[in-house]
Order: structure tokens, then C-alpha cells, then sequence
């Protein structure tokens, strides 16, 4: 089930011929990762849809991303961290996940700030069209929730004006464009033809990007094609100007099986599997995810090109690069199409072979890793990862000892600590017990097991509570510094704040394990990026860190 097709077997042939010849004339890589400075530093980590600008489009975007820089740094931040700008489903707008996206090389449009694109802002056509969505957008902009359909459909009026305005001969985005590559026109290809015939049900012909109509159809809609070939131009433009202090990016740990990232290069995944989660104390049932598996063998004979292709355009314009599910580097739990996660079993990868590409790669970008682990971990796997330099990832909720919280002093060094994350409860839920009961609202939990989740979670409450020095009551500024505090006690070289933390919300960014049955992914902040640390909350919890950490 495991072997290749001839056609890449000759190409893997080739490719580790050359990787033999130019091993030969140089030195092999070192085998650590870029290291990230010594000493305590502290970043913000947003959900990019969640913040607000002025002038904003009814989403986050790389405007909102910038001013959040700036002000971040000026209150000694030394990183941003933002969920994986990922490129999403090019039609089906609704599918709003970050972590599983069409394609992991490529970047979100929907994110652009159509007021700033480069240069054509001063166009008649964009002015016209900017002018006729401006009302759209004010609509939009007030919303508590991102109506992605709604925000693409009034953004994109204005994209077509802007790209239209870019002469035949623009020389960035022709570069851009020759830089980019087979993988950048296969995107292009993608996105294009799911506009012309819809998500799913494409003609014979077009299964996969090597198909013999799909050269056909790209030099029929050269136009369509060029349209997001610049898109992803002007993303790369925005992001490299909002990068700040320092991008502290996120990497998810698979693409949407129907996305791009497949259908460019389907000999590199395995067919009806998903990658999941085996059973454990956060999920009874283990989780399914709905991610393709990439294929162990054609990675390792093509010596992990395709890994080392993704992780250049996530370290792109990044000081640091978080991995989702860091386990992927040796094994990942798959299950089969339509079985449940308790028959599922692991696959093994060419561990040394991804580590050594990924700490080649690091270097190369200087961009520091950050591996996250959480759940079930390989047998040694912590330790390679510290051999290799890469940062692990440690939260304050699964830091427990028995029946308390582990000292800060236990905490490794090289590390990235944080008080929570984007699929677990905020500080003020956890502490007020919200998200138990949201997961009993939803049918989630029984009234029993509700009941019997609250009376623990009352205990840990204490628990932390009596470690930070605060009462267990109500929440407030005093326990959001007290809590934040007891993390930057610890030795480890990253601190991150959630920006959900800042402003102390209580309902959490995504519940896993569900879909539509909650807004998951389009929660906005409530105040704009600029103000973000202006709140009571916010003004404790940083000065809070400015007792123990330093920009």
C-alpha cells in the first residue's frame, strides 16, 4: 500500500543521486535548529481574523496584524504570534479553519487590507470600487463575528479592481511569480478552476494538477490564473510589512483533503486515511481529523523536499516557527475512511531524516522552532527535540503535579510557555468554569459528568489559586497578573500572552470536536489591535511580566 508509482520512483531515483553528488562537495548540515536568544523574552499570540483596525473589513488583516506589532513592541514584546494564515478553500468561504486549510505554502487573501494594497491604492478603478463597498465593510466591521462569505464576496469587488490595475509588466509581481515556481501555478490553477466549476464534481480531466486538461485550462484562463498569483503577492507584501518586532508563526500539521496542497501533489499523500489522535484523558474517544497523511515513503526517497518547501514558506518573514503536532517529525496516529479512532495505529517517518531537515532549514531562515507535543509522545522524543534545539511548548494546564500545579523552576528552559491556547479554555473561562459550561450547554457533557468536572475544576482552581498567592473567588486584574506571573517564573525563553487574555475573554477561539455548532473561528476581539493593552487586565498582566521578563 506503501510503494510508489514508477513515475515517482524515477523521480525519487534522480533526486537522491543528486543529494549523494552534492553531499560529496559539501559539509553535512549541523544538526540543531536556529537558536532563539537566551535569556526571557515575551510575545502576544492573536487569532489574525479576531483583531480590528479602524478601517478594517469586517476581519482581521495584515494591517490589524501590524499595528498589534508596534504595539506590542513599544510595551517590550519581542514576538507576535498569529494562527497560521494559511490559505482557506478558495469557494467554500465558510470553512474557516486555519488548521485545515487548502494549502500550508500559501497565504490567506481574505486577510488583505484592501485599503493598503501596493500600488494601485491610488487607481480610479480601486478608488470606485472601495467607494462602492465602503458601506458593506462599515456593516461588517461592527460585527462580533466574521462573516467570511460576506467579507470575501465585498473584499474580492475590490481585488478584481486592484489586480486590473497592475500593468501586464509589473516586475515585483513578475518576480514573484518565476520565484513562486510549479507550486505557486498550481495554487493559481486551483483557485481558478474552483470558481469555474465549484468545489467538488470537476470535470474529467482535472483530478490533480498533472491531469491532461488542467494544461489545457491554465492557457485558457490566464487571466483568472494571474488574478491569484498577484493575491498571493500582495499577502506576501502585507505580511512582510506587518512582521514587527518578529513573526512567531504557526504551522498546522495538515492540509484539507480536497485543498490545493493535495491536489498539486496527490503521489505525496496516501489515500483514505486520516491523521487523528489515539485515545487519552482530553479525548475519551481519541479525535479524527480530516487531514490527508502524507506518504512516508515518496518524503524520505525525494530526501523530504516537499517538508523542507513547507517549512521555507512558513519561516518566511518569521523569527519563529511553532509546529503543530511536533510527533509528525516520527509518527502519526491514522484511521482509516469511515473507521473510529479507537482502530486506528501509528505510522512511522523517517524521524532523523525530518529533523534534520527541518534544523537545516531553521538555520537557513534563522527562525527558531518551537515543537509542540502535547498528548501521546514517542518514547524519547522530548529529548531528541532538545538535542535538535527546538523550543518545547508548555502549558500551564497540563502542568500538574498530583493534585497542584509543577513549580516554575521545574519547567525547561528551552521552551515556549503560555497560559492557554487557541483550542483550550481562556484564563477567565477556566477560571469561572465557562467553558464546562458550554461543553454541557452543547450536550457535551452530561449533567453528571458537568457536575463532576466543575467539582475538579474547583480544585485546581485552588490549587493554583493558593501557588499564585491570590484567592480562589472571582476573577480580575489581581488574578489575571497572578497567574501570568507564575508562567514567566519559569526559566523558558518564551512567554506568550494570549490576546484573548488580554482583554480577558471568556469563551474560547475553537472547541474541538465541534463544527458549526458554535462559531469556531470567528470570534473578534472586542476592542481594536491598538488599544489592546490598554484595559485594566491587560495593564496587570503586563506589568506583571515586566517584573520578571525583558524585551
Amino acid at each position: 500500500a506503501l510503494g510508489l508509482p514508477a513515475e515517482t520512483a524515477a523521480q525519487a531515483r534522480d533526486s537522491l543521486a543528486r543529494r549523494r553528488a552534492t553531499s560529496r562537495r559539501r559539509a553535512p548540515p549541523a544538526g540543531q535548529c536556529h537558536d532563539a536568544p537566551e535569556g526571557q523574552r515575551f510575545g502576544v499570540a492573536a487569532q489574525a481574523f479576531a483583531l480590528r483596525h479602524e478601517a478594517d473589513q469586517g476581519i482581521g488583516d495584515y494591517t490589524a496584524l501590524a499595528v498589534l506589532a508596534r504595539t506590542a513592541a513599544a510595551r517590550g514584546a519581542a514576538l507576535v504570534g498569529l494562527s497560521p494564515p494559511h490559505a482557506l478553500m478558495p469557494v467554500e468561504r465558510d470553512r474557516a479553519s486555519p488548521y485545515q486549510p487548502s494549502d500550508r505554502r500559501f497565504l490567506e487573501p481574505v486577510l488583505l487590507d484592501v485599503t493598503a494594497l501596493p500600488d494601485v491604492g491610488d487607481a480610479p478603478g480601486v478608488r470606485a470600487a472601495l467607494d462602492r463597498q465602503a458601506p458593506i465593510f462599515a456593516a461588517l466591521r461592527g460585527g462580533a463575528l466574521v462573516d467570511y462569505p460576506a467579507v470575501w464576496t465585498a473584499k474580492r469587488a475590490v481585488l478584481e479592481a486592484a489586480v486590473a490595475a497592475l500593468p501586464p509588466d509589473h516586475a515585483a509581481l513578475a518576480a514573484f511569480r518565476v520565484q513562486g515556481g510549479a507550486a505557486l501555478e498550481h495554487f493559481a490553477a486551483f483557485a481558478a478552476l474552483s470558481e469555474r466549476f465549484g468545489p467538488h464534481g470537476w470535470p474529467a480531466g482535472h483530478a490533480h494538477s498533472r491531469d491532461a486538461g488542467v494544461a489545457r485550462f491554465c492557457a485558457e484562463s490566464a487571466e483568472a490564473i494571474r488574478f491569484h498569483v498577484a493575491l498571493q503577492w500582495m499577502c506576501d507584501r502585507q505580511l512582510a510589512a506587518a512582521a514587527g518586532p518578529g513573526l512567531y508563526r504557526d504551522l498546522a500539521v495538515g492540509a484539507a483533503p480536497d485543498g490545493a496542497e493535495v491536489w498539486s501533489q496527490p503521489d505525496a499523500f496516501l489515500r483514505g486515511l486520516s491523521i487523528g489522535a489515539p485515545p487519552d484523558p482530553f479525548a475519551a474517544d481519541g479525535q479524527v481529523w480530516g487531514l490527508p497523511v502524507p506518504h512516508p515513503h515518496v518524503s524520505e526517497a525525494t530526501g523530504h523536499e516537499g517538508f523542507a518547501a513547507l517549512l521555507r514558506a512558513n519561516m518566511r518573514h518569521a523569527r519563529a516557527l511553532r509546529l503543530d503536532h511536533a510527533m509528525g517529525l516520527e509518527r502519526l496516529f491514522i484511521v482509516p475512511e469511515g473507521a473510529r479512532a479507537s482502530e486506528g495505529c501509528y505510522l512511522g517517518f523517517d524521524g532523523p531524516g525530518q529533523l534534520a531537515t527541518l534544523a537545516r532549514e531553521s538555520r537557513a531562515a534563522g527562525c527558531a522552532v518551537v515543537g509542540e507535543a502535547l498528548g501521546t509522545v514517542p518514547e524519547g522524543f522530548t529529548e531528541r527535540l532538545a538535542a535538535a534545539r527546538v523550543l518545547a511548548y508548555r502549558v500551564l494546564w497540563f502542568e500538574s503535579d498530583g493534585d497542584g500545579f509543577r513549580a516554575p523552576a521545574e519547567w525547561p528552559a528551552l521552551a515556549a510557555a503560555c497560559v492557554s491556547t487557541h483550542d483550550l479554555a481562556t484564563l477567565a473561562g477556566w477560571w469561572e468554569g465557562a467553558d464546562l459550561d458550554e461543553r454541557l450547554a452543547l450536550g457535551l457533557l452530561t449533567p453528571a459528568h458537568a457536575a463532576a468536572a466543575l467539582a475538579r475544576r474547583a480544585q485546581d482552581r485552588a490549587a493554583l489559586a493558593a501557588a499564585c498567592g491570590v484567592s480562589p473567588g472571582g476573577f480580575g486584574p489581581e488574578t489575571a497578573a497572578a497567574v501570568h506571573r507564575f508562567v514567566a517564573a519559569s526559566p523558558s525563553r518564551i512567554m506568550l500572552v494570549q490576546a484573548e487574555d488580554l482583554v480577558g475573554e471568556r469563551i474560547g477561539v475553537n472547541l474541538p470536536g465541534t463544527d458549526r455548532e458554535r462559531p469556531n473561528w470567528r470570534r473578534r476581539l472586542p476592542v481594536p489591535a491598538s488599544h489592546l493593552f490598554a484595559g485594566d487586565i491587560a495593564t496587570a498582566i503586563l506589568d506583571a511580566l515586566a517584573e520578571r521578563r525583558r524585551p
